[in-house]
């Protein structure tokens, strides 16, 4: 049987009001609560203690988006009604940030293939995407692929969730 540590915490009325809320909607105790914020928050941080380097997890990405005018009209207006009329043949244009960051994007992760397990992109608005990437590989690996992705300009805002696939309750 594992060996528990029990401790004291001190929270603001308030916060306790709603953390006790929240843990009774899930259904969980105090100390299943306790422990998965616990967790949840070193993960964030990226100080979990990793038994292995062999970890699972995701990495999401905001990124903004600019459409190629190529009719030098803007096509979406108030009411975003617009057709997707113009030819996507290959054709000479100079590229603009989002442009370039998305041909970065996809030869970060062609190097990071061995890590990448599958890719998901979502098309929020017309002008911004969600970029979910599945990895399972060496923690450092990971982190270096998150980081790498971080620098893109286009990137509004990036989170990161990994466990050690050895993990244990």
């Amino acid at each position: 049987m594992e060996d528990y540590k029990r401790f004291t915490v001190s929270l603001p009325q308030d916060l306790y009001n709603k953390f006790e809320e929240f843990r009774n909607k899930l259904g969980i105790s105090r100390s299943d609560a306790i422990r998965k914020a616990m967790h949840f928050f070193m993960i964030q941080e990226e100080n979990i203690s990793v038994v292995s380097e062999n970890v699972v997890g995701c990495i999401t990405l905001m990124m903004t988006h600019e459409h190629v005018d190529l009719n030098h009209e803007h096509p979406h207006g108030e009411d975003h009604d617009f057709e997707h009329n113009h030819d996507y043949s290959s054709r000479s244009i100079y590229a603009n940030v989002q442009q370039t960051d998305e041909i970065l994007k996809n030869d970060i992760q062609h190097h990071f293939h061995d890590i990448i397990i599958s890719t998901m992109h979502v098309h929020l608005e017309y002008e911004k995407c969600l970029e979910i990437i599945a990895v399972s590989g060496s923690l450092q690996q990971v982190k270096k692929l998150k980081d790498d992705l971080q620098r893109l300009k286009s990137v509004l805002s990036i989170d990161f969730f990994i466990i050690d696939k050895e993990v244990k309750k």
